[in-house]
């Protein structure tokens, strides 16, 4: 499915991700430079009631947000390194767990370990991002 939205529009975005993936599952948000990846886990998380600061966790790699939303920025260490320091583990916890930049590799990787998985693949045509919501 893919859905047009202008920035005021996130929050329908939002929802529509959430009628996807309900509150346990792997989102894998994909997506150029500032196509929006971090404002949509940010209106996600408004959706879900966070009510702290979400930022992306471009260094310290993973942010909790209270008990069932994790946010995971990999554009720095890449997949090896999400491997390597135990980060894929933690998708086993019950919760949402969303992904910026995680590759096919991963998407792959979540598939055959059972997890329900989510990929969303953001670009931007003309004034508005489009949002290209799949199972994977």
């Amino acid at each position: 499915m893919k859905v047009c939205k202008g920035l005021d529009g996130i929050e329908s975005v939002a929802k529509e991700v959430l009628s996807h993936s309900g509150n346990d599952a792997i989102v894998i948000l994909q997506g150029d430079l500032a196509a929006g990846k971090t404002t949509l886990v940010k209106a996600i998380a408004k959706e879900l009631g966070v009510n702290e600061p979400v930022t992306s966790p471009t260094f310290s790699l993973q942010q909790c947000y209270g008990s069932n939303l994790y946010h995971y920025d990999i554009y720095n260490q890449g997949i090896e390194q999400f491997m390597s320091l135990g980060l894929f583990e933690e998708l086993e916890k019950e919760g949402l767990h969303l992904i910026e930049w995680g590759d096919e590799r991963l998407v792959k990787l979540c598939h055959d370990a059972g997890f329900k998985t989510l990929k969303i693949v953001i670009s931007k045509e003309e004034d508005q991002r489009c949002y290209r919501i799949e199972d994977a």
